[in-house]
């Protein structure tokens, strides 16, 4: 299937690793140029190299703090500047603290705004009317089955991140006459350094093995098993693609089957 984005740009945050790597790979064979984003520049060379190889295509590694707003400027600055374009947006932003209402504190919820929304507001109003000028766009806000299925032990997540997919709603709405889709992605447990880290925890916390663990968390979900980045990337490509023309305004859950949510 030719999902007809040759040429396109795109900008995939937080995209050395896991999730947003995935997607640069995938958006990369279907000869995008990737702009990608993290805050280590080690990591990011490695993985600027590592999506050339694999995929051939145009790589422009940029070190980004997300949470810092001139860096954020900078990132869609210096796009701009090589590609003379931004067809693409993938946000992909920080992990929060977690715990009920007593056990956090007013900087935790800062944080939650200033770590998960605020940085897809901004670059969102960064590279919208560089989309508006060429009537075409796509934004794709990755954010948490949590929207579905809130949790109290996940509070700030629960809150901010179904946030990101009421802003992204909006933002369908007011830029759909621009040819902009913006739709949410909103993954549960995957296999990436984080959700590598989280198996790690959970097995010592219960004294079991990472391998019993991530069976136990597989179990939960219809398809038998934990997300790999790949199924999460593949959505990803869909939604930016001509083929998903008539999507717009969307939370998808990648989630394996596991919410019993209807709507």
């Amino acid at each position: 299937m030719d999902f007809q984005l040759t040429g396109k740009v795109a900008i995939i945050c937080a995209a050395s690793k896991g999730l947003g790597k995935a997607c640069a790979e995938a958006l990369g064979r279907e000869g995008v140029k990737v702009v990608i984003c993290s805050r280590n520049p080690d990591n990011l060379k490695e993985a600027a190299e590592d999506i050339r190889a694999k995929t051939g295509t145009e790589v422009l590694p940029i070190a980004c703090n997300l949470n810092d707003s001139a860096d954020r400027k900078n990132l869609v600055s210096k796009s701009i500047a090589t590609f003379g374009s931004i067809d693409i947006l993938i946000t992909n932003v920080g992990h929060p603290s977690h715990g009920g209402l007593l056990e956090l504190e007013n900087k935790d919820w800062k944080l939650g705004f200033e770590n998960i929304l605020f940085p897809s507001v901004e670059l969102c109003q960064l590279v919208i009317p560089h989309m508006q000028k060429n009537k075409w766009g796509r934004i794709v806000n990755i954010s948490s089955y949590v929207i579905k299925e809130p949790s109290a032990k996940y509070m700030i997540s629960s809150v901010f991140r179904t946030a990101l997919a009421a802003f992204s709603k909006c933002l369908s709405q007011e830029f759909g006459g621009d040819g902009i889709l913006v739709n949410t992605v909103c993954p549960s447990l995957f296999r990436t350094p984080l959700g590598e880290r989280l198996l790690s925890k959970w097995a010592e916390q219960s004294g079991k093995t990472v391998a019993a663990i991530e069976t136990e968390k597989g179990s939960i979900t219809r398809v038998g098993r934990i997300g790999e980045p790949e199924d999460l990337a593949d959505v990803v490509t869909f939604l930016c693609s001509k083929n998903a023309g008539y999507v717009t305004g969307q939370a998808i859950m990648l989630d394996g089957g596991k919410s019993v949510s209807l709507f």
